[in-house]
């Protein structure tokens, strides 16, 4: 490989993290030698020894915060992180960095504008991130998952509408009873696929436990592939096991075979980050969006509203996330092959399987 390569930054959630990794391995693909760079607390994505250990770095990138105390000691370890880019970027020399958005990419992103080295801007979100407006007047591109996120933009002119990079080994090709045998679902009539983002999500795993619950006769044939979150997975398998009878449920804190799980299901009940989302609709699976209300501008809300809009999911607010809500949502779906397969389909007109490739193409056309 070259040693002339790019640096990719990435960290914080799993959105931000899965995509750096499908640019890494399509740099990988292309012959160009790619670091990944990662705050120290990203070290819990176990995706990340995915990475060679010779590309992999980790620094201490500040969460910048309105606490006094920290808001006192942000410059300094701030500045200690770009001095750390940089000296990457010297040794390894480094022609482009590629932020994945996140506070973990901003010193990275920081350190490339000061040595004057090609930045670019990955934005994942139907409304633009901090770290993306705040650099997108140094960035050459700006590529986009959602083509409402220009909107938002001053340097509309540099966004490039090519999709969220997803990872192969998401795209599994695979027969929907295979799938389910992965999971022990084989004889499951109906599969639902619970998927929180990369920590989970409290309130759907409630609401997951709670139809489970409240209508055992309705869900007994329906198997459910839960993902709960690190922190959930032992309070609800306990939970499980005292107060729940019947029924199929494959329990899991992290799905390792994601790809496996979306071949398995007919839908899915989704937070809606943008990485979850266009893996769903990648793969072609109708999902229950609900997004996380707090989110940072309230993207979550908006991502949900694109997706509903095109048809490819139903959009129930965090407030509204009830069973007795969600419940006839679900078996209006389950017992209705014909819209589930318009929505299925409604979902892949959204996806853009070649982003990796579109956005590794178009950087390396530019820095040679």
């Amino acid at each position: 490989m070259n040693e002339a390569g790019v640096l990719i930054a990435a960290g914080g959630t799993g959105g931000h993290i899965s995509p750096g990794l499908a640019l890494y391995e399509e740099f990988r693909n292309a012959g160009v030698r790619a670091l990944f760079l990662a705050g120290r607390r990203d070290a819990r994505f176990s995706s990340l020894n995915d990475i060679a250990r010779d590309d992999l770095n980790l620094y201490h990138a500040p969460h910048f915060s309105k606490n006094p105390a920290r808001l006192l000691t942000f410059p300094f370890a701030f500045a200690g992180a770009v001095l750390f880019a940089r000296g990457l970027m010297k040794k390894y020399n480094v022609a482009a960095v590629i932020g994945m958005g996140g506070y973990a990419s901003a010193p990275a992103l920081f350190a490339a504008r000061m040595m004057k080295v090609p930045l670019y801007l990955c934005e994942q979100n139907s409304v633009p991130g901090r770290v993306t407006k705040f650099f997108e007047k140094h960035a050459r591109k700006i590529y986009g998952t959602f083509a409402a996120a220009a909107l938002y933009l001053n340097q509309k002119d540099k966004y490039l509408h090519a999709g969220n990079p997803i990872r192969k080994k998401v795209m599994v090709d695979a027969r929907k009873e295979a799938a389910r045998k992965a999971f022990n679902l084989g004889h499951a009539s109906r599969v639902i696929l619970v998927i929180g983002g990369s920590q989970g999500a409290l309130s759907i795993n409630e609401l997951v436990f709670r139809l489970k619950k409240a209508y055992p006769e309705e869900l007994k044939s329906v198997g459910i592939i839960w993902s709960t979150g690190e922190l959930s997975y032992h309070n609800y398998k306990e939970r499980i096991h005292n107060e729940i009878e019947g029924g199929s449920v494959y329990l899991s804190p992290f799905i390792d075979q994601v790809g496996l799980a979306y071949r398995a299901a007919d839908v899915a009940i989704s937070r809606s980050g943008a990485g979850v989302m266009m893996e769903l609709a990648a793969m072609g699976l109708p999902s229950i969006q609900i997004p996380f209300p707090y989110a940072a501008d309230n993207h979550q809300e908006k991502n949900a509203d694109e997706f509903a809009r095109a048809g490819a999911a139903v959009k129930v607010g965090s407030a509204e996330a009830a069973p007795e809500k969600v419940m006839p949502l679900l078996l209006d779906l389950l017992n209705n092959p014909r819209a589930l397969k318009r929505m299925a389909e409604r979902a892949l007109s959204l996806a853009k399987v070649d982003a990796s490739k579109v956005i590794v193409e178009d950087i390396l056309g530019e820095i040679g």
